[in-house]
């Protein structure tokens, strides 16, 4: 059995108009990177497609250690708060190689 290590997987789902604010956050928070796919669907604000080109969906993913965690939500909820539209939602995960994802460990 491989020994795996906790972390939390951030999953947030956006506007990409708000990619560059986002990253930015990342990198203040001290997240080591993040992925960021194009996304579409159906939910609370419609149906959702890039099918014009202007203002596609996102969903970006990001691991971090659990004590930087909260940080990163509360620049999250204060964006919420002021009227961007976030889907935000955390997994627990197991990675095996944890240094990877802190940057306190390079």
């Amino acid at each position: 059995m491989h020994k795996l290590y906790p972390e939390k997987l951030l999953n947030i789902i956006t506007t990409d108009a708000l990619e560059e604010k986002l990253v930015a956050s990342f990198r203040k928070y001290g997240a080591s990177g993040y992925t960021i796919l194009r996304a579409q669907g159906e939910g609370s604000s419609g149906v959702r497609s890039d099918m014009t080109g202007f203002d596609a969906n996102i969903m970006i993913k990001v691991i971090m250690p659990p004590d930087r965690l909260d940080a990163m939500l509360d620049s999250l909820e204060r964006k919420i708060n002021k009227g961007y539209h976030l889907t935000v939602f955390i997994v627990d995960v197991g990675v095996l190689s944890p240094e990877k994802f802190d940057e306190r460990m390079r």
